[in-house]
């Protein structure tokens, strides 16, 4: 296993011991909180995701916010959606039938929550032909909510980061996880869901709903996020000495070289 590999799967354990998902059974005919069991704790939760074998740029920061460009043409950042739960997905246009399925069951989430506050962000991986005119034409099949929906594009090496980074998913060129990442009011992912499992969407409607009702952020998730933060603070001290280390390498080759050619 490469280094980043072994990395980020150590990072899906931290957060199995860090995060939590809590069941709501009835989540969408009440919203009476009594009337659901809202505190459920499934104490072996860990992300389906899988390690993204993905070196993050030596010597560059870790992504935890990003920026992006809208089916609109305006500037998208998502420190933007801070205070907001929100739920984020990778797809591309030209996806002949997964993406476009994808794209209905994110709209069926859409349809439920939009109106109760929550957000949805959907990045291609494709962005050398997802255009925001290409994306703006695209999201309408979908809908025709452009605040509360957003298709996303712009570069595809920081794109791939975005996945890498913030989402911990292994995304590339037309390639991407069948994942809806659930993000809560202080930036954290929450949970990772396939979508085409129906116990996986029951347990994100049910994770929304907790989403929604914290007003603080948990101590075991601020805990967590904490650990990560230490993890990530070494990788990227890691990735800086080795970059560090191949430059003087790279010059004192050089330097060999051009005391031969004397």
């Amino acid at each position: 296993m490469s280094k980043p590999a072994a990395f980020f799967l150590a990072l899906m354990l931290l957060f199995a011991g860090g995060l939590l998902i809590f069941k709501a059974d009835d989540w969408l005919s009440s919203t009476d909180p009594n009337k659901q069991s809202a505190e459920t704790v499934i104490e072996d939760f860990m992300p389906k995701i899988h390690p993204a074998d993905y070196e993050t740029g030596k010597g560059e920061p870790w992504i935890t916010d990003f920026q992006l460009v809208d089916q609109t043409g305006e500037a998208f950042a998502s420190a933007g959606l801070r205070n907001q739960v929100w739920v984020a997905s990778f797809f591309f246009a030209s996806c002949p039938s997964t993406c476009i399925q994808q794209n209905q069951e994110m709209q069926s989430l859409h349809e439920v929550w939009a109106r109760k506050g929550v957000k949805f962000i959907s990045i291609t991986c494709d962005p050398e032909n997802d255009t925001p005119g290409i994306l703006n034409a695209y999201s309408k099949k979908f809908t025709a909510d452009t605040e509360n929906w957003k298709f996303l594009t712009g570069n595809s090496r920081y794109i791939n980061r975005i996945g890498s980074d913030k989402f911990m998913l292994s995304v590339g060129p037309q390639t991407h996880a069948e994942s809806f990442c659930a993000v809560d009011k202080w930036g954290n992912v929450r949970g990772t869901f396939n979508w085409h499992e129906v116990q996986d969407m029951e347990q994100l409607n049910a994770l929304l709903v907790t989403l929604l009702r914290e007003n603080v952020e948990p101590q075991e998730v601020a805990a967590a996020r904490k650990r990560l933060q230490e993890q990530i603070d070494k990788f990227v001290e890691q990735q800086q000495t080795e970059a560090n280390s191949d430059e003087r390498i790279d010059d004192d080759r050089q330097n060999n070289d051009e005391c031969e050619n004397r």
